[in-house]
């Protein structure tokens, strides 16, 4: 091998582990509040049905956990799959990180966690979905 070409080779073959290996912040959405507030007769059932709806919209797989907890699975490419909790009232909910495959979630140094970066934008689709499907309900 020709040796000018070695480290071009070495920068190529670091950028591309690099892209490999990115992370982020798990992030944590929560909202209702803003819509349901809005809206008097705005029930626990109503919230619950956004959910449900939200997830299908996205394709998350949601299960009722108990009568204020819905647990929702994303698989992606049968290779990713995510799954959050999602505690709800008639006021508001939050989608909470559970469990994760082949995402890289981690510890970081200062108590917080990391996670590959699609997980947040998983859960942020998820979000605005169940987000639209509670104004709906106006």
């Amino acid at each position: 091998m020709n040796m000018r070409f070695l480290p071009l080779l070495l920068l190529a073959l670091s950028l591309l582990a690099a892209g490999c290996f990115r992370t982020a912040s798990v992030a944590t959405p929560s909202g209702g509040s803003a819509a349901a507030v809005n809206q008097a007769n705005f029930t626990v059932q109503d919230m619950r049905e956004a959910i449900f709806k939200g997830c299908a919209d996205r394709n998350w797989r949601a299960v009722d956990i108990d009568a204020s907890t819905i647990e929702a699975t994303n698989t992606v490419r049968n290779k990713h799959t995510v799954v959050v909790s999602i505690p709800y009232t008639a006021e508001n909910y939050s989608i909470n990180y559970k469990s994760s495959t082949n995402m890289g979630y981690k510890p970081k140094a200062d108590g917080t966690y990391s996670i590959h970066p699609n997980y947040n934008n998983w859960v942020g689709n998820l979000d605005r979905s169940i987000r639209i499907r509670i104004a709906e309900k106006k």
